[in-house]
């Protein structure tokens, strides 16, 4: 009885998740002390719940690419059409006088036609995924100012629109919180039980893990990889959406930061780079550190240049642990 009590809590601590946990309760406590020190406040209910309210953008982000991270490729071009969506969404309700529900639904079919197409590019034509998906980055930010042009009747950054259904999405509260929190709270569940609890979950798993052994099995990987980059374009676009929801306007520069966010997040998690291993609770809680760590560094008082900066050094630290991770497995298999 003794030995198995010990199994189990020697299993505790090397689960990937508890242990991002314990990293996140202790940054807490960290940046706690630190503002303590500073004469401000860290342990507030407004503040966590800025934290998860500033993950809503990137957190849709994070699960598209997760997923097909999982089964072992890369999408360069979802931040692109996320910003795309979004002066789609604009454009659609200001210039052309569309119902918002209508608008949001032409937005995501256009994000998911990009995704497809992605997804044709590395199937058929076996393109690299991160060669095609660059040149769909590309593309998707040329056609985002045709969209621009007509949103404004010539081009221009923004697109404004008032709307306030679109409004309630992106900054409309329940019982206090912000809807769209509940939202992505909601995705991560629903993605996060698809990808473990689910025989599609274990084919994107394995495909990432061999891909060649998951063809040979019979496992349709052509199918899952295309749907795979559909929803990355989708939640790209949910992205774009409800960054446009919450400014009530379409932007040329929409999520340009999140693009690596999310993917960071996702690795930092415990997805592995290499496809195969990882999900979405712990990518949930790696895009939790990230975002108290930006905003408790913010609350603290540091140059927001140099939370760029330690930003950059997590993703390179996270991605130096998946290596060094993907090593080992490569020499057990070896051996």
């Amino acid at each position: 009885m003794k030995s198995e009590g010990n199994s189990k809590i020697k299993s505790l601590f090397q689960n990937k998740v508890f242990t991002l946990l314990c990293l996140w309760l202790v940054m807490v406590i960290v940046f706690s002390i630190w503002a303590a020190a500073k004469n401000t406040s860290f342990l507030q209910i407004s503040v966590f719940k800025n934290i998860l309210n500033s993950l809503v953008v990137p957190g849709f982000l994070t699960i598209g690419a997760g997923c097909l991270l999982i089964a072992g490729h890369l999408d360069l071009s979802q931040a692109a059409i996320g910003a795309f969506g979004s002066m789609v969404l604009a454009t659609a309700i200001k210039a052309w006088g569309l119902p918002w529900y209508v608008a949001i639904l032409l937005c995501l079919l256009l994000c998911c036609v990009f995704g497809l197409i992605n997804g044709l590019l590395v199937v058929k034509l076996n393109f690299p995924s991160f060669i095609g998906t660059l040149a769909m980055a590309s593309m998707v930010k040329g056609l985002m100012y045709l969209f621009s042009a007509m949103g404004n009747n010539g081009i221009a950054a923004n697109i404004s629109f008032l709307n306030s259904a679109t409004a309630f999405i992106g900054s409309g509260t329940v019982a206090g919180i912000p809807f769209c929190i509940f939202l992505v709270v909601i995705a991560f569940i629903i993605f996060g039980l698809l990808m473990s609890k689910t025989a599609f979950g274990m084919k994107v798993t394995f495909l990432g893990g061999n891909p060649v052994a998951a063809t040979l099995a019979g496992i349709n990987a052509s199918g899952i990889i295309i749907l795979l980059f559909v929803l990355s374009a989708l939640t790209g676009g949910i992205g774009g959406v409800i960054f446009s929801s919450r400014l009530s306007q379409g932007s040329l520069m929409a999520l340009t930061t999140s693009q690596f966010t999310g993917l960071t997040a996702a690795i930092l998690g415990g997805i592995s780079f290499g496809g195969g291993v990882g999900n979405m609770g712990g990518a949930f809680i790696g895009l939790l550190i990230l975002n108290t760590f930006q905003i408790g560094m913010g609350i603290v008082g540091v140059n927001p240049f140099w939370v760029n900066v330690f930003s950059g050094v997590l993703l390179l630290v996270a991605l130096s642990l998946d290596f060094f991770a993907m090593l080992r497995q490569q020499k057990v298999l070896v051996h």
